[in-house]
């Protein structure tokens, strides 16, 4: 049993390792964190294992050996230096900051995008995401939006939900597909690709929040202003007539046509969108095309609305739907 202890120590602790070390030089990878979550618990159980087995041994050296006081001493020196640690990291300071400071995720923070924690998605079926966004006291409304897709369609498009002011200034990005999400040159269809081709309306609205330009220069009007906040919670309270713009932008890699022959990118993104009056009684709003994101827009950010090139991309679309969840008062 000691060396069954022994060799699964090593091995899920050798998890453990490599797996913090991916994720401290790496991006965020949902599958490197569920192997170091559950190596992390093998690890717990294999502790807790070989600390009753040498209960003994520790009883012996701490309470009756010779050199008890010493071994106590030992003890208290290592529970104050782990206690340190984790009050450093806890408050980030020296020198848990100087270790935190150089991970991929606070290096490339300004490119990270992270939904607000009252977003939730599923994807129930393979060409259904739902996406549901609730109020954060209550008080105010939620938002379901419900984005089917052609069950024939694969691969699955790229996309981004957010909701922006009637003149058009972004408010919260709602969803960014994971894989686009912690780099401004993502892996798509296994080529390195900047973020700005594929979603380019969203990615110039995003300066706004990120102060950060798709070029990587620094913008320096971006940012909230006592007109405008980045969260949608304002903009969900009922009877003070407010309005805003839900947008869906999707794109498929290596759909090219005659009109646009790049064998990656091929035709431009595509925009749907949808304007919520929250004081209106009918909850179900429609999404409809409204532009794309070709020609110039990749690097003005500018919605192109000459929708008559376009062709396949158009029937990706199966049914794009939101529902205004309105509090009860």
């Amino acid at each position: 049993m000691r060396h069954l202890v022994n060799f699964g120590l090593l091995f899920s602790f050798s998890a453990l390792a490599a797996t913090g070390t991916l994720a401290y030089f790496q991006p965020f990878s949902l599958s490197v964190t569920n192997i170091h979550v559950i190596a992390g618990f093998v690890t717990l159980v294999l502790v807790i294992l070989h600390i009753v087995a040498r209960v003994p041994y520790f009883r012996n050296r701490i309470a009756k050996g010779k050199h008890r006081v010493s071994a106590r001493l030992q003890v208290l020196m290592i529970g104050i230096a782990c206690g340190f640690l984790v009050y450093t990291a806890i408050y980030n300071l020296p020198p848990a900051s100087w270790l935190i400071e150089n991970s991929y995720e606070h290096k490339n923070s300004a490119q990270i995008v992270r939904s607000s924690n009252l977003v939730g998605f599923d994807q129930p079926a393979p060409h259904r995401k739902w996406i549901v966004r609730k109020s954060q006291d209550g008080n105010g409304s939620g938002l379901s939006i419900n984005l089917s897709f052609r069950e024939d369609l694969n691969p699955m498009p790229s996309i981004a939900v957010w909701a922006e002011s009637t003149i058009g200034s972004m408010i919260e990005t709602l969803f960014l597909e994971q894989s686009l999400a912690y780099s401004e040159v993502p892996l798509w269809e296994d080529y390195r690709t900047q973020r700005s081709h594929i979603l380019p309306l969203w990615r110039h609205r995003y300066t706004l929040f990120s102060g950060i330009s798709p070029s990587g220069e620094i913008d320096a009007v971006s940012g909230a202003t006592e007109a405008h906040r980045f969260a949608l919670d304002p903009y969900l309270q009922s009877g003070k007539g407010n309005e805003f713009v839900l947008c869906v932008e999707i794109n498929v890699p290596k759909d090219s046509s005659d009109d646009f022959p790049d064998p990656l990118l091929g035709q431009p993104s595509l925009l749907y969108t949808c304007l919520v009056d929250v004081d209106r009684d009918d909850p179900y709003y429609l999404f409809e095309l409204t532009g794309h994101g070709g020609g110039d827009a990749i690097s003005t950010g500018n919605v192109q609305y000459d929708l008559e090139m376009i062709g396949s991309a158009k029937k990706m679309k199966d049914l794009f739907l939101v529902k205004l969840e309105k509090s009860i008062d």
